[in-house]
């Protein structure tokens, strides 16, 4: 017999609309990088893998970490498709989210290759201004964040990111190549209202899980700098090392210390 579905609620069974994933597919703890492709990359990492499959910008995959179960669930680019993405986890029993990703750092003294563990995200988008919020991680999570990366000898700094809806306008790129920047004011106001880096999710992340009651984070590697015009033209060392900065933070940070 075929599963009633509703245009409220349009989930096919236990699956929903959206993420390739059922009840008890979704570990309590998931890492969430924009990137379909660095779901296989950092499965690759893990044991015991289970991989869900892919739907639209949505890749998942299930194993375990340092003997914890872990999921990571790609969220596609901006805030509209992550929101998707951190909504259905949480249905599906996600109870600690880390977002991984890259950033483009706006001062000098952060260097492509380093990390920032976020205590804050800040910006205008669509979605956190619907979700409302401080944009504030959960307290812990950026020490814990921070202290992995110096256990495995990596640089980490602490502080706030700045989010975007647009890459090119929003961020100060031309939209032609060979233009001059547009608006450089705009990375100068981020810069003047404390922001470290500029990206795309993370504002989304801190405040859509708010509103949902799951913990998170956002631990982002350093791309590129736009102070200093300097960009890591091979990043995958990079990304690898977010899992493992990530999984060792929430492997040694009981989810009962969690609010």
């Amino acid at each position: 017999m075929r599963a009633s579905t509703s245009a409220l609620m349009p989930w096919r069974g236990e699956m929903p609309p959206h993420l390739p994933a059922r009840a008890g597919d979704v570990a309590p703890d998931v890492l969430v990088p924009g990137d379909p492709d660095r779901v296989p990359m950092l499965a690759a990492l893990m044991e015991d893998v289970v991989d869900l499959g892919r739907r639209r910008e949505f890749a998942v995959a299930t194993g375990t970490y340092r003997g914890r179960r872990l999921t990571i669930c790609s969220s596609g680019i901006g805030g509209p498709s992550t929101e998707i993405a951190l909504v259905e986890l949480a249905m599906l029993g996600a109870r600690r989210i880390v977002r991984i990703g890259g950033m483009s750092a706006l001062v000098p003294e952060i260097a492509p290759g380093d990390y920032l563990c976020v205590t804050r995200a800040m910006g205008d988008g669509g979605v956190p201004t619907l979700y409302g919020g401080a944009g504030s991680a959960t307290p812990g999570l950026p020490e814990a964040l921070a202290a992995a990366a110096g256990e495995l000898g990596l640089v980490a700094h602490r502080g706030p990111v700045a989010s975007t809806d647009s890459y090119y306008l929003g961020q100060g790129r031309p939209i032609r190549r060979g233009e001059a920047p547009p608006e450089p004011e705009r990375l100068d106001a981020l810069r003047a209202a404390g922001a470290l880096g500029v990206e795309m999710e993370a504002h989304t992340v801190l405040t859509v899980c708010a509103r949902l009651g799951v913990a998170a984070g956002v631990l982002l590697g350093v791309h590129g700098n736009r102070a200093t015009d300097a960009w890591l033209d091979d990043y995958r060392s990079t990304q690898e090392n977010l899992l493992h900065i990530a999984g060792r933070a929430l492997a040694t940070t009981p989810r009962g210390e969690q609010p």
